[in-house]
């Protein structure tokens, strides 16, 4: 996790995803880029007589929104009091979704961490016309964060699991969080019909399999139930202080057990810790 992007309108809550950023990237000596990005209007008339063309210049528009962008940027810097100068602005224009996938490539980034206000603001900023996209088809991990929230809270990490065995991508990530936030993991099954036959005490061996195949340290197993999978998860998320919540999706087809549906986006948007997420390919 050495490039860290931060997709950013400097709203408070790009502000809040910022600071988690900064602090990330000063544990693991990583560098943030902070994206903004503008889409220039396109103006054009359709020919018709007695219809106004309206010609704009769009040079003026764009070195204001980059004065606007440059300055919000080293206000945003000065209020975390934890910039170490390893930030960079980058400013580009098109269209969002595409741009931000772009960056992601050129510039070799190894995390994503956006800004929500929950599920309001999830909806519209997180899993909208852009950035479900990108998170859906993402070849790095994305990490939503609610609101102020600090790298030394994170204790524990909620990982909900359907018990695969081809995870070894997934589980790689999932110890690199453990590592980095020096934090327990918490297998979370979600057992009941119609999604699983087997008993609590069968879902809890499998689970320490599961924990064995995958040679996880520090580690604790938990079977849930729920009225639907998003409802375990939330419920059993919610028992556990100072955690983020680890989850695994295979995008628009969903991993079984855990996102089919919106199972990741409902989490997102009934939590209020942060929930990281990484599409399996």
């Amino acid at each position: 996790m050495k490039r860290i992007l931060v997709p950013c309108d400097f709203s408070p809550a790009a502000k809040h995803a910022f600071q988690f950023a900064v602090e990330m990237a000063a544990a693991c000596g990583g560098h943030v880029l902070v994206l903004k990005v503008m889409q220039v209007p396109t103006i054009f008339g359709n020919g018709m007589p007695g219809q106004p063309f309206a010609a704009i210049d769009p040079i003026p528009m764009i070195d204001e929104w980059i004065a606007y962008s440059e300055t919000e940027f080293e206000k945003m810097k000065r209020k975390t009091g934890r910039a170490s100068g390893s930030e960079e602005l980058l400013l580009e224009t098109g269209y969002v979704n595409d741009v931000i996938r772009d960056v992601i490539t050129r510039e070799k980034i190894d995390l994503v961490i956006m800004g929500t206000d929950g599920a309001s603001g999830f909806k519209e900023f997180f899993i909208g016309s852009h950035t479900e996209k990108i998170v859906r088809a993402s070849a790095v991990p994305v990490m939503a964060v609610h609101g102020p929230f600090h790298l030394e809270w994170v204790k524990n990490i909620v990982f909900p699991t359907s018990m695969e065995l081809d995870q070894k991508p997934l589980i790689e990530q999932i110890k690199a969080l453990q590592s980095l936030f020096g934090a327990v993991i918490h297998l979370l099954y979600v057992n009941g019909f119609p999604f699983s036959r087997d008993s609590d005490e069968e879902a809890e061996r499998k689970l320490e399999e599961y924990a064995l195949f995958y040679g996880l340290k520090d580690y604790t197993v938990h079977v849930g139930r729920g009225l639907n999978i998003r409802e375990g998860i939330l419920k059993y998320a919610r028992r556990i202080p100072n955690s983020i919540i680890a989850m695994g999706t295979h995008g628009h087809t969903g991993l079984a057990h855990i996102t089919e549906g919106s199972v990741a986006e409902d989490v997102v948007n009934h939590l209020s810790e942060p929930v990281w997420t990484y599409v399996m390919q």
